[in-house]
């Protein structure tokens, strides 16, 4: 079995998606890799490169302190058990064993704290700052799709909350849309 621990220094990291690097372990203890936490540069994309990481180098289960709902969601939707740890100070070799007496079991989303940065970006019309160029499969090389009814939404938000969207004005690429059928 392979446990992910989130550090920061020599100690579990107080936030999962902040820690400075992913530690992985046996359970033996013996340290199995350590690298760089892509999360803390990479933003939305780098949060899915951290779970990829996690799942590339076959964790079983990952221990946090504190996560967000929305990385929690992932976690568990990949079939991982995540842990919390009560205390950061806890010996990383406790984490190695089968049993985790003094973990809780995080098996909900909404075990995690709910994101402050979420709240906002979905107020503002998504989850990502589309810095970066889109290329869609229908030859779009902007940030929006166009749906059946003829309206446009961006890349990342899906047809269920647009259906609930009027004539308004949202925030994409730094340029107001209007999303309204034509």
């Amino acid at each position: 079995m392979i446990t992910a621990i989130p550090m920061k220094d020599q100690h579990i990291a107080n936030h999962f998606s902040r820690a400075d690097e992913m530690l992985f372990i046996d359970e033996q203890g013996q340290v199995k890799g350590r690298f760089a936490n892509p999360a803390l540069t990479e933003g939305c994309e780098g949060k899915q490169q951290l779970v990829s990481m996690i799942l590339a180098n076959g964790a079983d289960r990952v221990i946090v302190r504190n996560i967000g709902q929305q990385l929690l969601s992932k976690l568990l939707s990949q079939q991982l058990s995540v842990f919390h740890a009560k205390n950061g100070r806890t010996a990383i070799e406790y984490f190695a064993s089968g049993h985790l007496a003094d973990c809780e079991p995080f098996t909900e989303a909404s075990q995690g704290r709910p994101s402050i940065n979420n709240i906002a970006k979905k107020a503002n019309g998504g989850c990502c700052n589309h810095e970066h160029d889109h290329q869609h499969a229908h030859g779009e090389e902007d940030c929006h799709n166009q749906s059946d009814s003829g309206v446009h939404k961006r890349c990342c938000e899906s047809k269920s909350e647009l259906a609930n969207e009027t004539a308004t004005m949202k925030r994409c690429c730094n340029k107001k849309h209007p999303l309204i059928a034509h």
